[in-house]
């Protein structure tokens, strides 16, 4: 609050303007802060719309080049009544339909005539049908653009009183995947995707099953299962697709007609036949495989196949120590971990007491809790035992620490019992209690004080005896932590020797892994990152060994597990195989062209014939060059800014404005004088300077990735960097040789820009394996813009971060707090002069008043 002052009624001095002059030399230094922090802000949102800048044109890349196609085509088809196509970017070689014998159709159900028309409510519908129906909803699946039947039903809700009309418009606006027609007294079904789902029906009625059989549907589950898929020819290969429109070597294609029909299915049925028999063999060695790795994981003759075996659960226990075993994790999971953290004693009572018929009994109760579990995951609580049912509740208890509980050994439990704690006083309070308890390690106060107070208070209201079980549960999961930072495969290919060897290497020696005698060892430890090191070496040779036991199960089940599921796959091959085979057949045999099991030669010689229909692309050279010469001029608008700020003349005669300065001018000086004081700011700066140099050197990388050498090089296509140093690393183009270029090798001028490439591919050149960068330009140029932002962030940070995320943002509080300081300081100071000349007016006035008694008296 200002103080209400006057002085100089003694001394007949102005005060006012006196203490006024003297703290406008002593604001000096503040003033020079203000000025500091405005340079740095000015300087932060620099940065930032630089980062603004290179983020627009990282936009432009991506949206414009690498999402869109960079590589224009052009199809032609040598007869489009029959064949239809255009082409994308990746369109390769000539594409040739020999035949279609089959176009893609959609299946479709037709019911019965019924009594009703479109205004007839459904009741009305039930009731004259003779049909009862038990729920107000149907669920139905149909065939997707795949040609797979949906995995999930979609459900369409209806009354007795809704319309036939209103049912079939609630149909046709549904996710359902069919469309549905009334008219005459007729339903009618139809999938609005087309194919053919092999083995199985198009449409499929989940649920309201009454509902269909009311319309006199024949089938009223698999309504529909007629659809058809398109069959053809493609250069030389029968095949087969559930649409009449399918992409196929970067061809957009249409079948429009059917051609050489008789041709065609004799081709698939021969095709179809050939399948049958591989997918045979397929399956027989896939069976083979599956029991081989059966009996490696479960033993010779086994007859159950639990999902872990008793071997496998010991071996993880004995690696890990106080953890769930793989079998009570994979049980603990189905019910979940917030399930067994809210299960109360009187629930764990319940249970045990209603083990018979525990779902009866649950559905008689007011456990809420209890109520919400499916029948299955009630049997699994129902066969547990009382032991079981705690172990899993402390567990999920414990999860809500992890491993953060590592290091409270018994020192730091016995400080947790000892610790003073009131659940009334607020976190700062109990944060400060926390740190000036002497009994607690650093490691220890700071996972206290990284808990909420919930979580805290239920941890510090934890018996001892389940805070040692807590403890040795986050040692099991902090081992779990490194063994997985190094994997099944390291642990299982180390040996007997190998295992001894580590377990004596001091890591902390700077030569601690060249120095090894044994090359094999030298090697495998040679890859291992920093962290995988660091885990290494924390572990004992008795640990080493644990963990190469259950690496060696691990990998015994991960192959029967890749083995079961392959033999799936071939079990299902085979059943496609045979349902192709089946339809194939049955085409064949109505084509008039099967002899016996054999296609019949003579039959197919009097068939009709029609030319094959071919399909080119070429390329569109002037869209190509269009593009490019638009990401040149965005390139270079973008460098040119760039340049600009670096070199941009710097005004150290206009420093920011004081507060005091920008009263006396007006708003156009003002904006004058920050122009300039505002210019320079990012003069020579080494992230911009660096990062255009980098960019700048893309241009002259070759691509590993094109395979003609010829024009694996921006510069070989006549893409290069300004001949004029002043222009700071701008691009030029020579039309001439790139539309050459174009001309000659289009692909490789398009993998040159947008190949996906890896930063670190391998290839193999004149038989020698190489690590090279087979990303296109564009990607590079991308990360090493990326590059920038993220050192401009570091630097300048975004405007999400918070101050003492990034340096300036340190700086400027470093300086606001000395700010801060220097306000208050001068504070003190004029409180200190109107002190003294307050006194000093005291004394004046004192001496006046002397005087005055001296003074003759008239």
């Amino acid at each position: 609050m200002s103080q209400l002052r006057i002085g100089g009624l003694a001394s007949g001095m102005d005060i006012d303007e006196l203490v006024e002059k003297l703290m406008q030399a002593e604001r000096a230094p503040l003033n020079k802060l203000e000025q500091q922090k405005q340079i740095y802000e000015w300087t932060r949102d620099a940065y930032r719309n630089v980062n603004k800048k290179l983020q627009t044109f990282d936009t432009y890349i991506a949206d414009n080049l690498l999402l869109k196609s960079f590589n224009t085509k052009t199809a032609t088809s040598s007869n489009s009544s029959l064949v239809e196509a255009t082409a994308t970017g990746s369109a390769a070689g000539t594409l040739t339909i020999e035949g279609v014998s089959q176009l893609a159709s959609a299946a479709r159900a037709v019911g019965g005539q019924v009594n009703g028309i479109g205004t007839t409510t459904l009741g009305d519908l039930f009731a004259n049908s003779g049909v009862t129906v038990s729920q107000n909803y149907i669920e139905i699946r149909a065939i997707q653009k795949d040609g797979t039947l949906a995995a999930k039903a979609t459900r369409i809700e209806f009354t007795e009183n809704m319309t036939i009309d209103q049912f079939v418009s609630k149909i046709n606006s549904s996710a359902a995947g069919v469309s549905a027609v009334f008219e005459n007294g007729r339903l009618s079904i139809t999938a609005k995707n087309t194919g053919d789902v092999k083995g199985g029906a198009e449409i499929v009625v989940d649920s309201g099953q009454e509902v269909f059989a009311a319309f006199q549907f024949t089938d009223t589950t698999n309504l529909a299962d007629n659809g058809k898929n398109a069959i053809f020819q493609v250069n030389g290969i029968a095949t087969e697709r559930a649409s009449n429109s399918f992409s196929i070597s970067g061809y957009n294609v249409t079948l429009k007609s059917t051609f050489n029909s008789v041709q065609t299915i004799a081709e698939k049925y021969i095709a179809a036949q050939k399948e049958l028999e591989l997918a045979g063999i397929n399956l027989t060695n896939k069976t083979n495989q599956y029991n081989n790795a059966k009996d490696a994981y479960y033993g010779v003759g086994a007859t159950e196949t639990p999902s872990y075996t008793t071997a496998h659960n010991n071996a993880y226990k004995v690696a890990f120590g106080n953890t769930l075993t793989l079998s009570e994790q994979e049980l603990f999971n189905k019910l979940g971990s917030a399930f067994w953290r809210k299960l109360s004693d009187d629930e764990i009572n319940f249970i045990l007491e209603n083990k018979d018929d525990l779902k009866t009994a649950i559905e008689a109760s007011d456990y809420t809790n209890l109520k919400a579990l499916s029948d299955d995951k009630i049997q699994i609580l129902a066969d547990l035992s009382e032991q079981e049912l705690v172990d899993y509740r402390l567990h999920a208890n414990y999860q809500v620490y992890g491993t953060k509980l590592k290091d409270f050994d018994a020192a730091a439990i016995a400080a947790i019992q000892n610790f003073a704690y009131d659940s009334n006083d607020d976190l700062t309070t109990i944060h400060e209690n926390i740190d000036n308890n002497p009994e607690f390690s650093d490691e220890v106060k700071k996972v206290l004080k990284s808990l909420s107070k919930d979580d805290l208070t239920n941890l510090l209201s934890t018996s001892p005896s389940t805070l040692e079980i807590y403890h040795q549960k986050a040692q099991a999961d902090d081992l779990k932590t490194k063994y997985s930072a190094l994997g099944d495969s390291f642990f299982n290919n180390l040996s007997a020797s190998e295992i001894e060897t580590i377990s004596n290497i001091d890591f902390t020696q700077e030569d601690a892994i060249s120095s090894i005698a044994d090359e094999t060892l030298r090697n495998k430890l040679e890859k291992l990152t920093e962290n995988q090191i660091k885990a290494l070496d924390s572990l004992t040779e008795e640990q080493l060994n644990n963990f190469k036991n259950l690496a060696e199960q691990n990998i015994i089940r991960s192959n029967y597990v890749k083995a079961n599921s392959e033999l799936n796959a071939a079990q299902t091959r085979l059943t496609n195989a045979q349902n192709t085979f089946d339809t194939a057949k049955e085409d064949a045999q109505n084509a008039g062209i099967l002899n016996g099991d054999d296609i019949d030669e003579d039959a197919l010689i009097g068939a009709p014939t029609t030319s094959p229909v071919s399909i080119t692309s070429t390329t569109n050279v002037d869209d190509i060059i269009s593009k490019i010469k638009d990401f040149v001029n965005t390139y270079n608008g973008l460098i040119k800014e760039l340049n600009d700020l670096i070199k941009e003349s710097k005004y150290r005669d206009y420093p920011p404005l004081t507060e005091a300065q920008r009263k006396e001018m007006d708003e156009k000086e003002i904006e004058l004088w920050e122009e300039k004081a505002k210019s320079g700011l990012l003069r020579s700066d080494s992230i911009i300077r660096e990062g255009i140099s980098k960019m700048r050197a893309l241009l002259y990388e070759s691509n590993p990735a094109v395979s003609n050498p010829k024009y694996n090089t921006l510069f070989s296509i006549g893409i290069t960097t300004s001949k004029n140093y002043n222009d700071g690393g701008t691009i030029e183009i020579d039309e001439n040789k790139l539309r050459k270029a174009l001309e000659e090798d289009p692909d490789a001028v398009a993998a040159l820009f947008t190949n996906y490439g890896k930063k670190d591919d391998t290839i193999i050149e004149n038989g020698v394996e190489k690590t090279v960068d087979t990303r296109g330009y564009l990607q590079k140029l991308r990360e090493e813009m990326t590059n920038i932002k993220n050192k401009i962030e570091k630097k300048a940070g975004r405007t999400t971060m918070t101050a003492n995320q990034y340096t300036l943002g340190k700086t400027l509080t470093d300086i606001e707090s000395r700010i801060k300081t220097w306000k208050d300081k001068l504070i003190t100071i004029e409180q200190r002069y109107w002190k003294q000349f307050t006194a000093m007016e005291q004394a004046i006035n004192k001496a006046n008043m002397q005087a005055s008694l001296f003074m003759p008296q008239y």
